[in-house]
């Protein structure tokens, strides 16, 4: 018995090993091809792109400057003005969520800033959460409603409120409970596009400019920046100048879109990529991308390395298409898997389920194979400069380099390859969206004055007491230009 026992321990063995042996070989094939059809169709693009119309690159992510967004939007209402159309604002909208009263008062200074500041004629649409005007949950429900009357009585056409359910993580009691109730822009399907902004941010300037990105891209936001070390920078400008040998100076491609947009022709593939070093763990494509699915076969799945993306996108700011099938999708399969993890909240699961990078590149890759020019990528990186800057950057040196070259990988040179003289205060002048993040300091709104909270330089220990100051004036400007804002929500 003991004999037929070890007979069969080593039959045992032996199929393991034979089945093993069996899918490292099916898996090195697979990798091997998978490769090789890989370095072709990136030789294809990079040798192809100033004459392929209607061809996307599946292989890559691909950033979009502020000065091309810019041309988009200009060239686009000149044909339009041409053609003697206009466009149709009704289609278009900037979305606000509020849950929590506090954030109410900033919706109103958005929204009275889109229309009279900066003269959107796009719908202003605020989603709030029921709960707010039940007794039996909210505390001041009559301030509430003097509010959204002032809202409301911004244009009776353009505001739009909708009243919405909250989605509440079970058994948290964190600030961001209820942030999963942000995924219900994503079903405002009565828009062809629409622009959602966090409120907890000062917007200055008009944004319209995004309603005009390329028709078929369906989300775009900016990254989480914030998360890059000086070390990371460096591996991707590297990788661009040595191992793509591609130009990292961003005036190359700006130059190159321009005229291709006065031309009427396709900018997809001549828009900047973000560098894979900062969203894989390797160099081996094929490799990452087998390995970035559960729909992958399950004879790869193994030995996958978890490794967090060095960056991501944030969700603060987001274009959206909005999409019924998509917000289906997210509330039946993605939503239930976030609910039910603690410490995942909605940027988490805009990121590890909707739009993770190696699951695009994954996705784009497959349907590119099987349908060629039918296929068309669905996202884009927005400059976070001008659309994501987060306050706590303002007064950090260490983020400023970053600030003034936001197009990850890439630097602003002159002609010839020299930085340009352009310094943070310029940078941030250009900002559009700021995000109010400067942990251990809560939201302006919980402050009577600058004066409890403003930045003051310490002399003692500053390297460069001017450059300091200066950061320090440039954030208590922003704070100071909220607690102005701020007297519009007062009786």
């Amino acid at each position: 018995m003991r004999i037929l026992s070890k007979r069969r321990l080593r039959f045992l063995l032996t199929v393991i090993f034979a089945v093993s042996a069996v899918v490292i070989f099916v898996r090195c094939v697979v990798q091997f091809q998978l490769n090789k059809e890989i370095k072709y169709y990136k030789k294809y693009f990079k040798d192809r792109k100033d004459k392929l119309e209607g061809m996307y690159n599946p292989l890559e992510i691909k950033q979009i400057p502020s000065e091309t967004i810019d041309r988009l939007y200009t060239d686009q209402l000149s044909r339009l003005e041409e053609q003697g159309k206009v466009v149709n604002w009704s289609k278009y909208a900037y979305i606000n969520y509020v849950t929590d009263s506090a954030y109410l008062c900033n919706t109103l200074i958005i929204f009275d800033d889109l229309k009279n500041k900066f003269k959107t004629e796009a719908k202003l649409v605020l989603l709030i959460s029921r709960d707010l005007l039940d007794p039996e949950t909210s505390g001041d429900i009559e301030h509430i409603k003097y509010q959204l009357h002032k809202i409301q009585s911004l244009d009776e056409n353009q505001v739009v409120i909708k009243y919405i359910e909250n989605i509440v993580k079970p058994d948290d009691y964190t600030p961001w409970n209820e942030s999963l109730t942000k995924l219900l822009v994503f079903n405002e399907t009565d828009y062809d596009r629409i622009i959602y902004l966090d409120n907890d941010a000062l917007l200055r300037n008009n944004l319209d400019e995004l309603f005009f990105l390329p028709h078929y891209i369906r989300f775009a936001a900016p990254l989480t920046y914030w998360f890059l070390s000086e070390k990371d920078m460096k591996e991707a400008y590297k990788e661009v100048q040595h191992d793509d040998k591609n130009s990292i100076n961003l005036k190359t491609y700006t130059k190159k879109l321009d005229l291709r947009i006065k031309n009427n022709k396709m900018i997809y593939n001549h828009l900047p990529s973000l560098p894979n070093y900062l969203f894989m763990n390797s160099k081996n494509v094929a490799q990452e991308i087998i390995h970035s699915t559960s729909s992958a076969s399950p004879l790869f799945n193994f030995h996958i390395n978890k490794k967090a993306s060095k960056t991501k996108f944030a969700s603060n700011l987001m274009v959206i298409r909005p999409s019924a099938e998509l917000f289906n999708s997210i509330i039946t399969e993605a939503l239930p898997k976030v609910l039910s993890k603690k410490t995942k909240y909605d940027m988490d699961l805009i990121n590890e389920e909707i739009y993770n990078f190696k699951k695009i590149i994954y996705y784009q890759f497959d349907l590119f194979r099987r349908m060629k020019s039918r296929f068309q990528p669905e996202v884009l990186v927005l400059p976070f400069a001008r659309y994501g800057l987060l306050t706590g950057s303002i007064k950090n040196r260490q983020h400023h380099d970053l600030i003034t070259n936001d197009i990850l990988g890439y630097k602003r040179l002159d002609e010839s390859g020299q930085q340009l003289e352009t310094d943070v205060h310029t940078s941030i002048d250009d900002s559009k969206y700021i995000h109010f993040s400067d942990y251990p300091i809560g939201k302006p709104w919980n402050y009577a004055s600058i004066s409890e909270f403003e930045c003051k330089v310490d002399e003692k220990h500053s390297k460069n007491i001017e450059q300091d100051t200066e950061a320090c004036d440039l954030w208590n400007s922003v704070y100071t230009t909220y607690l102005d804002n701020r007297k519009i929500c007062s009786p």
